[in-house]
């Protein structure tokens, strides 16, 4: 007889029943395993191994039932923000509690099985790929429709990291919203590309600069080196108003708090972290810009008064300075395009 803990070191986290048959596993000691809770059943034939979805990030187990809806409907589509992670692409702030995968074939609406979420849809064979035995749609197919169906700064946040990464580009994407023209919240994508912007470094920068431009704060220059009056290097900045002289830092807890080691952060570490932010800080001052901080606990209406304070104090005529762009920052939408209104 199959050792049972022996099988499932064998078995993925996610598996069917014909997996464990392979291995000599009845669907009777499945049914054991479901009792003992070993294995959760999340699908008549569908498995997860329970001591792996318990220590798994929103991501994993995100994915494990995509792999599970994929085995279902092998001719869907992993789509939207489920393709998204399957591409390594950001957790969306709220991360929707159901597979969405999309179909050429005639569905007549959307509808729900349960796990997925089955989106009728055109799919084109340029906009699937297929990975390990997943079918999903591709980078540029996933970032427009995720612009579509999710908050702004979550999509913007996931299309900077596709492009930052080379996985797709801005023609790419405009030909992409191009091809789903009149699709429903298609005129949202129009708003995120404009908003695109590839030198933004993580999730909280892009959702945060993308809330400001919502509450009125025009979009600043992205990742702009700082340079004194000798072209010595002085910082590298989140974002920057360069007419009012100001900096804005969007500081999650990663820039002081847990990128030391292996064992995590020590005081030390935080302490010189937090000295050297400071040093740096002093220094752009001195050049005549002001900063405008803030933290993912801070509220919206906060991070709004933060910047707008530092506007009412800066000017951009007192910078001694020079500034460098990102190249990146090349890689948008927005040149001579007249920002949407939200």
């Amino acid at each position: 007889m199959v050792s049972l803990p022996n099988a499932l070191l064998a078995l993925p986290p996610a598996f069917r029943l014909e997996d464990a048959g392979r291995l000599g596993v009845s669907a009777k000691v499945l049914r054991r395993a479901v009792r003992d809770d070993l294995i959760r059943r999340v699908a008549a034939g569908y498995f997860v191994q329970i001591a792996v979805w318990d220590a798994a990030s929103a991501r994993d187990r995100h994915l494990m039932l995509a792999q599970i809806a994929s085995w279902q409907r092998p001719w869907a589509a992993v789509s939207h923000h489920s393709a998204a992670l399957w591409h390594e692409l950001p957790v969306p702030s709220r991360l929707p509690g159901w597979i969405t995968q999309t179909t050429d074939h005639d569905t007549g609406s959307a509808n729900h099985n349960g796990l997925a979420r089955l989106e009728p849809g055109a799919l084109s064979s340029d906009e699937v790929v297929m990975l390990g035995e997943v079918l999903l749609t591709d980078v540029t197919r996933t970032v427009i429709d995720c612009f579509r169906t999710l908050p702004l700064g979550d999509a913007v946040a996931i299309a900077d990291v596709a492009v930052r990464r080379h996985l797709t580009s801005v023609p790419q994407l405009l030909e992409q919203r191009h091809r789903e023209r009149g699709w429903p919240s298609i005129r949202q994508a129009d708003t995120g590309l404009w908003l695109l912007d590839p030198a933004r470094e993580s999730w909280f920068e892009s959702a945060s600069f993308v809330q400001l431009w919502k509450d009125g704060i025009p979009v600043p220059e992205h990742q702009v080196t700082v340079l004194d009056e000798k072209r010595e290097f002085v910082a590298r900045t989140d974002g920057l108003w360069q007419a009012e002289g100001v900096v804005g830092e969007a500081d999650g807890a990663g820039k002081y708090l847990g990128e030391f080691d292996e064992d995590g952060p020590s005081a030390l570490a935080a302490a010189r972290a937090v000295l050297a932010e400071k040093q740096r800080e002093e220094r752009v001052h001195r050049l005549g810009l002001e900063f405008a901080r803030w933290a993912p606990t801070d509220t919206y209406a906060d991070r709004v008064s933060t910047v707008r304070s530092a506007f009412s104090r800066g000017d951009g005529s007192r910078f001694r300075g020079h500034f460098v762009s990102s190249p990146l920052s090349r890689h948008t939408a927005r040149a001579g395009v007249a920002a949407p209104t939200w």
